[in-house]
């Protein structure tokens, strides 16, 4: 299925690389144009320009055509009046075109919603904070902080639904306080929402695609203060948490095709922020210079948003030679931090996962954990699982001039690393890759693997794709399997599954089968979506829509709900859940709260935040 997944993962990357960095900003202005902004310009001289340049037959200009958005254009290619047109185009080659000449088109934001009749004031510690509730990445959540408990979670209901406009994926993970939701959207636009009736507390406007988790900063005596986030144009951002007011921005992207995708993560005054790319796309064009982007992590002051520190997970790129095409070979390239970084304040260190290298010959950072030392960002120890993994966009396509000789096969670490103290009282890092193999590894001994096991047959969406959870005793790990990698391993185990923390051993497995024979998303229950878990219970978001809550001690499904349906909204807003994933759901304050709709690799496009409660409490 080689074509099948260039062109998801093209679609799926084509926004990143179009999107533009605030003005003003020096740094970006200054960096040369995007590769995949060639190639997209290329195509649309070779297939829009004899009309739309000059207006023949009734066709709109290339300035009105740039007015319209990226999904606007999508349809009119895919299925409207273009449709002829984009047939002779491959559907990858489509999306960027669409991508591209929409990228400055601002959509027709509706209103964002009823108002809150008072100001928001935040009166304690956040409920649920950063992507893994902590600076551990557990993805557990204690009792007292959830609010729910497994004798009670079949009372949950829908307790109000909210709608984005203009959007076909809801995927950035809200932060939760007792006040108010935090979240981001594919607009650019973030909201702070009243937790009880969904309100509109105050709006914010980013640049580009907001689809990470927010971090909230606490002033001293521990009260919510500071909304921090990163948006898909590589900028981060600090607001005030209490009225959405703009505090700092500052661009961290060194890099034409840089971006952010990763949430960040915020420790003693410092904001550690995951540097990814889609260079890996641009590579699809074979006349590409492939490839110049460096992987890593950018340290900034919380107080201002002035840069500390960037550690490179290559080494600067050099010729090495030209490719079928003629295009130059750049090399070492890549090995991108996808995920958001694990802080370990006892021992001074950062965690993080690599992605692939782009190019030939892969280097020892690449799909590897990583530690970092946290005031200066050199490397402690790295341990890479995986060597010998360069892959690009070329190589989906038969292959493409520049796929490296390595081909594959693509196995980032997706998922943040989770540290756990185990009940032996020793700390150990466990990790999960797209490979479908899990890991203990020993923080103490340079990071030395301690066990390793088999979790899923592995795939280019995972194995495990975007997180897991753990107690420190118990590791629960959801796999998706997606098929489709020619280096999966073994049969496809899509569901949850329980292994012992300190031993990596096999406790229980929950294999999920299709819910209808049809080979599309909507039947496919693989658990992409991290997972999130309270004492006794797991709850989980499937590529079919299901969110579910399992037994932690032997996978029990105890409650589910359906998302993949059209909603009412508090906004007015037409709204309809999707494939969950991406973004896991969040549990704070006896809420259960999901966003719904994944637009990526033909999965089901939605646009809605669900907020669950139990009957009767408000």
């Amino acid at each position: 299925m080689p074509r099948q997944i260039i062109t998801a993962i093209i679609a799926m990357c084509a926004l990143v690389a179009c999107s533009r960095a605030p003005a003003g900003d020096e740094t970006t202005l200054a960096l040369a144009p995007s590769g995949q902004d060639a190639f997209a310009e290329r195509l649309y001289k070779e297939n829009c320009a004899a009309c739309h340049d000059k207006g023949i037959g009734g066709a709109p200009k290339r300035a009105a055509l740039e007015a319209r958005t990226p999904a606007f254009i999508k349809q009119a290619l895919f299925a409207g009046v273009m449709k002829a047109q984009g047939a002779a185009m491959k559907p990858a080659e489509a999306a960027i075109l669409a991508e591209y000449l929409g990228r400055n088109a601002r959509p027709a934001q509706a209103s964002a919603g009823p108002k809150c009749d008072k100001p928001l004031r935040l009166t304690g510690a956040p409920l649920w904070n950063r992507w893994g509730n902590g600076l551990a990445n557990t993805r557990f959540q204690p009792a007292a902080a959830a609010g729910l408990e497994a004798g009670n979670i079949g009372e949950l209901e829908l307790a109000w639904a909210f709608g984005f406009p203009d959007a076909q994926r809801a995927r950035s993970q809200p932060a939760v306080t007792r006040e108010a939701i935090f979240t981001g959207s594919q607009s650019g636009r973030v909201y702070a929402l009243d937790t009880a009736t969904g309100c509109v507390h105050w709006t914010f406007d980013a640049a580009a695609e907001v689809r990470n988790a927010p971090v909230i900063g606490a002033a001293s005596g521990g009260k919510s203060r500071t909304l921090y986030f990163a948006d898909f144009a590589a900028t981060v951002y600090a607001l005030d948490a209490a009225t959405g007011k703009e505090l700092w921005r500052k661009s961290v992207k060194d890099h034409p095709d840089a971006t952010t995708t990763g949430s960040l993560a915020l420790h003693a005054g410092i904001l550690y922020v995951p540097n990814s790319s889609t260079e890996v796309i641009s590579a699809f064009d074979d006349s590409y210079a492939c490839c110049t982007f460096r992987g890593g992590v950018t340290a900034l002051s919380a107080s201002d948003g002035r840069k500390l520190w960037r550690w490179y997970a290559t080494d600067p790129p050099k010729p090495a030679g030209r490719n079928s095409a003629g295009a130059t070979i750049m090399a070492p390239s890549g090995a991108p931090v996808w995920s958001t970084p694990t802080v370990d304040a006892k021992r001074g260190l950062l965690y993080v996962g690599t992605g692939e290298n782009y190019t030939s010959p892969a280097n020892g950072n690449s799909d590897a954990i990583v530690a970092l030392d946290l005031k200066s960002g050199k490397p402690n120890w790295v341990r890479q699982v995986t060597p010998g993994d360069a892959w690009n966009a070329a190589c989906g396509r038969q292959p493409g001039a520049n796929c490296p000789s390595e081909d594959g096969p693509d196995f980032d670490f997706g998922a943040p690393p989770i540290l756990v103290k185990l009940a032996s009282g020793k700390d150990m890092i466990l990790a999960g890759q797209k490979s479908g193999m899990i890991y203990g590894i020993d923080p103490e001994a340079g990071g030395k693997v301690i066990w390793q096991q088999r979790a899923g047959m592995g795939g280019f969406n995972g194995g495990v794709h975007w997180g897991m959870a753990s107690d420190g005793r118990s590791l629960w790990v959801g796999i998706a399997d997606t098929p489709g990698n020619k280096y999966a391993e073994g049969p496809p185990q899509p569901g949850l599954h329980a292994f012992d923390a300190a031993t990596g051993k096999p406790l229980w497995s929950r294999i999920e089968k299709p819910t209808c024979g049809r080979p599309e998303f909507a039947c496919a229950p693989g658990l992409s979506a991290p997972l999130t878990a309270i004492p006794g219970v797991i709850f989980a978001g499937a590529h079919n829509g299901r969110l579910i809550a399992y037994s932690a001690s032997d996978g029990r499904p105890l409650w589910s709900s359906e998302t993949n349906k059209s909603f009412a909204t508090v906004n007015g807003v037409s709204a309809k859940g999707g494939t969950i994933d991406g973004q896991g759901p969040v549990v704070a304050g006896g809420m259960v709260i999901v966003n719904s709709g994944y637009d990526k690799f033909g999965e089901i496009a939605g646009n809605v935040l669900l907020v669950y409660r139990r009957k009767g409490d408000s």
